[in-house]
């Protein structure tokens, strides 16, 4: 039986990618910076580490004897963000998983990464997109390119490393609290349900369940190219705003409230405040360009065997998981 190591397991990506493995009967040890957040982790079976990422020395102790990795551990985008903070989890936290990888041999690293640097404009697989020439200057986007960059310098080097680029993440979680982060798009849709958001900022958004972004995850690490990069998302036809993620989670619901889109150009100084410099830094770039569109015909189905549930049906699942927990 193998073991495989996940950092960020008490994350929504993460503890599915820990419930997906455990399922298919690999050893899974996730390095978690509390473990009591991660019993429900604990009870199936999984071997809970404590550790911090950004700590060298507390990854390569976590991560001896693993034949593999699945890294998941991120510091996401908020309303506040700091430098230094996004350096350490990022850059820093990513380095030290890759570094785990070659100390102890394993066959593979798959990194998670994101799509914000990425120029959509150009024709061809977006899984070949080329850097943008003027990337974002948010922290998030800033370290999420560095740990990206880093992820193939290694893979050109020789190193078995590959990244994998999920869009907006939503759906249920064995972690509860973590799943629902002031800054997850989890939270955003419960926040619409409830009433509480009155606007959001248009701009095209995809969609994608975190069972599937699990799944992706696992595949690329079953059969995957090193060097490459693979696209979970959702199916194209589901790239809608994340107002209309909102009201479409609002009428399967059963909800009447709705969620308006607000362009970024209407009070900009409100809206940094309110959603912070990632959210803005993509409203205005997807303001300001126009994507390509994408075919379900790509290099992620065909290598990964990637097939994502619609948007529809990750939301029954979504609000079916929010009244289990008592939140709707």
């Amino acid at each position: 039986m193998s073991t495989i190591f996940v950092t960020g397991g008490t994350g929504l990506t993460g503890a599915n990618v820990c419930q997906q493995l455990a399922q298919r009967g690999d050893a899974v040890r996730a390095l978690v910076r509390n473990p009591d957040e991660a019993a429900a982790l604990g009870e199936l079976g999984i071997e809970l580490v404590q550790g911090d990422i950004a700590r060298a020395e507390d990854v390569l102790a976590a991560a001896k004897g693993c034949e593999a990795a699945i890294h998941t551990a991120a510091l996401l985008g908020g309303a506040s963000q700091d430098m230094a903070d996004f350096q350490a989890v990022n850059v820093v936290g990513t380095t030290n998983v890759l570094e785990a990888g070659r100390a102890h041999g394993m066959r593979r690293v798959v990194a998670l990464s994101t799509s914000t640097f990425f120029d959509l404009t150009q024709p061809g697989p977006r899984e070949q997109a080329p850097v943008l020439a003027h990337p974002p200057d948010d922290p998030y986007t800033v370290t999420k390119l560095a740990a990206f960059r880093e992820v193939h310098e290694r893979a050109e080097a020789g190193d078995d490393v590959l990244t994998c680029h999920p869009g907006a993440i939503y759906g249920p979680s064995l972690v509860t609290r973590r799943a629902l982060h002031p800054t997850s798009f989890n939270a955003v849709l419960l926040g619409a349900i409830r009433g509480r958001i009155p606007m959001f900022l248009d701009f095209p958004v995809t969609w994608v369940a975190a069972a599937d972004v699990a799944g992706g995850s696992i595949a690329a690490l079953d059969r995957g190219v090193s060097g490459e990069r693979y696209w979970l998302v959702g199916r194209p036809e589901d790239e809608v705003s994340t107002a209309a993620g909102c009201n479409r989670a609002c009428a399967i619901a059963g909800v009447e409230h709705r969620v308006e889109d607000v362009d970024y150009r209407s009070d900009p100084e409100a809206l940094i405040a309110a959603f912070g410099p990632t959210l803005m830094a993509i409203a205005e770039a997807a303001a300001n360009t126009e994507r390509t569109p994408r075919s379900a015909a790509n290099l992620t189905a065909e290598r990964l065997g990637y097939d994502p549930m619609s948007l529809d049906d990750g939301l029954e699942l979504l609000i079916g998981w929010l009244r289990e927990v008592g939140k709707i």
